[in-house]
């Protein structure tokens, strides 16, 4: 009997919820049909901790869900990102031994693979498979693209022959995320193998798999193969969209290949895409890479004319590459006026400021910065502690240098060869032979070796003889 039929109004879930329970407190008549309902209504408004709560009412009232109850509950908790809740509601629902639904086991599916948990999704699959649930081509396809994003080309294999062997013809999504397989492995010969496949068998690649192509050939460094295979592209009919536009302005960047970048620009405007930021981020960094400082600023400054908002990435494109040419005050500059953006700084950034304190034997700023990175939740790392060690050492200031020596080895970070050259190179310089040797011993006890530059600075050659 549904709620209304009983001359109730129900204005929204909660009231029918109520409703529902005080029947139940009654002991007047209901059904499946009721719950189900209720649990639909929740999952609809995205209030799926008030549908797991009626599913259990259902439960406790005698009634036994059906797999139209359980699918709207692992759909709901799907689509609201409790997967493994979903998870657990299919296992249950295969354990009471209710065949699931395909709208529920998709959900699920999609929603693993989504979330990277495709180990997860596989131990589905199977068991789902062996419970009869016969899988359907867009079931395949959804497991495949997951496998071929996070799994071995050996799995991706098995489940491609298990595809095609239940007679399901791959299409142009399934090739795509082969070949996207192909490339994360770097078998670009094979992923090119699998494209022309496609033609063979009448599919038209679509602008995802010729940007995952252009992609890898880009990440491979051949920038012009990734150039002549735009062409055809181009040939096919296929028109560059802002996502294949902005792998190819990386993959110029990443070659030191930035004045090729303005023609893509012209063009891409010219077909009405605009720049966002991470295009334009991706070309200040690649003048500030070529040391085309210049040239980086002007951009940065046409981002700020045009009113886009630069990214911590654009910022620290910058301030590294200012650091890096020992321009500090610029750097400074540049670092406040992100602050007063409301960005905040990441370790990235932090630790070129603070390498070039040390550069500059500014040990006070090098603190400071150090001090305002870890209050920002940000864990220095070896290199940190390296750079600040070193910079106590070049000023003689071996007190500091030791304590944060000890602090590093303190945390779990293994100091490096560069590090004990650093301390040791230090106490030599003050006259303080003893702890030198000290250092020397902990250096040689932790399995490193001296490289050339300590042996020179200590006289001997690379046999590690004591000194």
């Amino acid at each position: 009997m549904a709620l209304t039929s009983m001359g109730y109004a129900v204005p929204d879930r909660s009231s029918a919820w109520n409703f529902l329970q005080m029947l139940c407190q009654g002991g007047y008549p209901r059904n499946s049909y009721c719950y189900n309902a209720v649990i639909h209504g929740f999952c609809h408004e995205n209030q799926v901790h008030k549908a797991m709560e009626v599913f259990d009412g259902m439960k406790k009232g005698g009634f036994i869900p059906d797999a139209h109850s359980y699918s709207i509950l692992v759909d709901g908790l799907c689509k609201q990102g409790d997967l493994l809740a979903g998870y657990e509601v299919l296992v249950e629902m295969v354990r009471n031994g209710i065949a699931p639904t395909l709208v529920g086991h998709t959900s699920l599916l999609h929603g693993l693979c989504r979330a990277g948990k495709v180990e997860l999704a596989f131990d589905l699959f199977r068991r789902l498979k062996e419970q009869g649930v016969k899988h359907d081509h867009r079931v395949y396809s959804i497991f495949l693209d997951g496998c071929c994003q996070h799994l071995d080309l050996e799995v991706v294999y098995d489940l491609w022959n298990n595809m095609v062997h239940h007679n399901f013809i791959p299409d142009a999504y399934n090739y795509t995320s082969l070949i996207y397989a192909f490339c994360r492995h770097s078998y670009l010969k094979e992923a090119l193998g699998v494209f022309e496949l496609m033609f063979e068998k009448g599919i038209s690649p679509n602008i995802v798999t010729c940007t995952i192509l252009v992609d890898s050939f880009s990440k491979e460094g051949m920038i012009d193969e990734a150039l002549l295979f735009l062409d055809k592209v181009r040939q096919l009919g296929i028109v560059p969209n802002l996502c294949m536009y902005r792998v190819i302005i990386n993959g110029l960047c990443k070659v030191n290949k930035c004045d090729d970048v303005w023609a893509f620009f012209a063009d891409m405007i010219k077909r009405g895409y605009d720049p966002d930021t991470s295009i334009y981020s991706i070309v200040v960094d690649g003048c500030v890479k070529a040391l085309k400082f210049q040239e980086a600023f002007r951009l940065f400054h046409k981002i700020l004319a045009e009113g886009t908002k630069p990214n911590i990435f654009t910022y620290t494109s910058l301030i590294n590459g200012l650091c890096h040419d020992d321009r500090l005050s610029e750097a400074v500059t540049l670092f406040k006026h992100m602050i007063w953006e409301g960005l905040t700084p990441d370790r990235i950034l932090y630790t070129s400021l603070i390498a070039c304190y040390c550069k500059r034997s500014n040990m006070k700023a090098a603190l400071e910065t150090f001090s305002e990175m870890e209050k920002g939740g940000l864990s220095a790392d070896a290199f940190v502690y390296t750079c600040l060690i070193g910079g106590f050492s070049k000023v003689l200031a071996m007190d500091g240098a030791q304590w944060l020596m000890e602090e590093m080895i303190n945390k779990g970070l293994a100091p490096t060869v560069v590090t004990y050259t650093d301390i040791i190179v230090g106490y030599f310089k003050i006259g303080d032979e003893k702890k030198a040797h000290m250092m020397y011993n902990s250096m040689l006890q932790t399995g490193i070796t001296p490289d050339e530059k300590l042996s020179s600075i200590l006289g001997f050659g690379n046999d590690g003889d004591s000194f």
